[in-house]
């Protein structure tokens, strides 16, 4: 059975702060709303950057990560990044803070390496369906994963990048299953996949790279 899955570009309403992480938000916010929360990621990263690694650090799943990112954002309104209130999603803001790092981090030259599957490395566990074909799309197209995140977001620029990796995005939903992203969510689940890859000891299973016959399987 193929797998079915959903990119949906549509505008919705604004995810709220108490969004899970687990998976990607399948309602898009509007343009303006997933601008501005980009804009406010980076200039918490670029404010705070080891406060934000803490964060990353986290498991998403866990309350001590929920606490700690609101902490974290909410320490940042005070007319440095905002003024004022913001409602996000958890998944954007740390995908947008994760794509921050990466891209003040490494370079493009490097990416390829640091996400590759090593097998000297410790495994990987990926912690949902969403993270693993995040990982599995990292893997097999890191060039045109990085392209992505050198984009404007809600640019046609970045439309055109997310369309480079559809075939890859396709080959890494595990027949049967069915998946739906949005572009934000997609972009915020590919960030965090590559950040937690490109860290010097990651802890994702050798189930989470390319399959062969996959794109970018070796």
């Amino acid at each position: 059975m193929k797998p079915v899955l959903a990119l949906l570009i549509g505008i919705g309403a604004a995810s709220s702060v108490a969004a899970k992480q687990a998976d990607a938000p399948v309602k898009a916010p509007d343009d303006l709303s997933v601008q501005a929360l980009h804009n406010f990621a980076a200039c918490i990263v670029d404010a705070t950057p080891k406060g934000a690694e803490e964060v990353l650090a986290l498991d998403y799943r866990s309350p001590e990560y929920a606490k700690r990112i609101n902490q974290f954002s909410q320490g940042h309104a005070d007319g440095r990044c905002l003024a004022g209130r913001i409602s996000y999603s958890q998944v954007l803001l740390a995908g947008g803070m994760a794509e921050r790092l990466l891209i003040e981090k490494v370079k493009p030259d490097q990416f390829a390496s640091l996400v590759a599957y090593d097998a000297a490395k410790a495994p990987i566990t990926a912690r949902s369906a969403t993270e693993m074909t995040a990982i599995c799309v990292v893997r097999a197209e890191p060039a045109r994963t990085y392209a992505i995140f050198q984009t404007e977001p809600t640019s046609a620029d970045e439309s055109h990048a997310m369309q480079a990796i559809g075939p890859a995005l396709m080959g890494c939903v595990k027949a049967g299953q069915k998946m739906s992203f949005n572009k934000p969510g997609l972009r915020a689940s590919l960030a965090l996949a590559a950040y937690r890859l490109a860290q010097p000891e990651p802890i994702v299973s050798a189930a989470a790279k390319p399959i062969l016959g996959e794109p970018g399987s070796r």
